[in-house]
């Protein structure tokens, strides 16, 4: 088997691609721009959701619930209460992370399959909310004329700039204590708890987390497009393409996100035109790569090359005999 390489090795190759990101002025135009800054705030919407799903056992089909909030945190705080673009910005996180508290206390009673449909059913109460308020308005949604003021340059080293802090507090928090006692109560929450690990909090500070980074993306997304409308921002095709990119990607990784999230927005940009048969396509892509490839395709480059530039890799327990 391969050794592994060293750490500077793995340096290196995460600051190429960082320093590539940053000196896109220098090669790339407008299409490189507006192409890296949707990855960019996919590839973070897919970390986030794999931080619930792939390290603590948390699938939610409701993730778009937070996408809804920190996308109308930064239009009410922009066009309604003359907040700054940047500080209505900020606010989106604490906003999210702060109504994630009393939704996780109240979905985490539930589990497997009932948490994930329930996460769903309270994206929908919020959604309805939102789409009857015509504080909000209502459903035909609203303008946010300050952010057409920022300078697309800026938002785009705003993206790269939240994905590599989200990567970075991911991959810090699964290589602190804070992860084991994550992936220990994703494995089996009676023997975390048997361990000293205080479930409930653990499995919160992990949601919160989630959702804060969400938010900010949300946020992010709607200074680049300044619309929002509720039906848009609480699709449940958030979920959707965030549960694809990180499965084809590769659950519990690291890379997988980001593999994911680049798949996901080239499917998008060559076959977002051809209506029902992108969905087919994004779908057969999914079959055909959990076939091929159950644990995605950052398992399988590790698997060949017998390394990964995050050593941090979801290990299910290994099965009783």
């Amino acid at each position: 088997m391969t050794q592994h390489p060293h750490r500077a090795v793995r340096l290196a190759a995460a600051g190429g691609l960082v320093a590539a990101a940053l000196s896109c002025p220098l090669w790339g135009g407008e299409a490189a721009r507006a192409a890296l800054i949707v990855f960019a705030y996919h590839a973070a919407l897919a970390q986030m959701w794999n931080l619930l799903a792939g390290y603590a056992g948390l699938v939610t089909f409701g993730h778009q619930l937070f996408v809804g909030l920190g996308a109308y945190t930064l239009a009410v705080g922009c066009e309604r209460l003359g907040v700054g673009v940047w500080s209505a910005f900020a606010l989106a996180a604490l906003v999210t992370g702060v109504v994630a508290v009393p939704v996780g206390a109240l979905t985490f009673r539930l589990k497997g399959g009932y948490f994930a449909v329930g996460s769903w059913l309270v994206s929908e109460v919020f959604r309805l909310g939102f789409g009857n308020s015509a504080y909000l308005g209502n459903a035909a949604g609203m303008f946010i004329r300050p952010a057409r003021a920022v300078d697309p340059w800026v938002v785009y080293y705003a993206a790269i700039g939240l994905l590599i802090g989200l990567v970075a507090t991911v991959v810090i928090a699964l290589r602190a204590r804070v992860g084991l006692a994550l992936m220990a109560v994703r494995d089996s929450e009676e023997a975390a708890a048997g361990l000293g690990v205080n479930v409930w909090r653990i499995k919160l500070l992990a949601f919160v987390l989630a959702a804060a980074g969400t938010g900010l993306c949300a946020a992010l997304l709607t200074i680049q497009t300044p619309f929002i409308q509720p039906n848009a921002a609480f699709s449940i095709q958030w979920s959707a393409a965030a549960s694809f990119m990180v499965v084809v990607g590769g659950l519990g990784t690291v890379e997988g996100p980001l593999i994911g999230a680049a798949l996901y927005v080239v499917l998008q940009h060559q076959l977002g035109d051809a209506g029902e048969i992108h969905l087919i396509v994004v779908g057969a892509v999914s079959v055909v790569v959990m076939l091929v490839a159950p644990r995605g395709i950052a398992g399988w480059v590790r698997d060949w090359l017998g390394w990964t530039v995050f050593p941090t890799e979801r290990r299910p327990p290994p099965r009783r005999p």
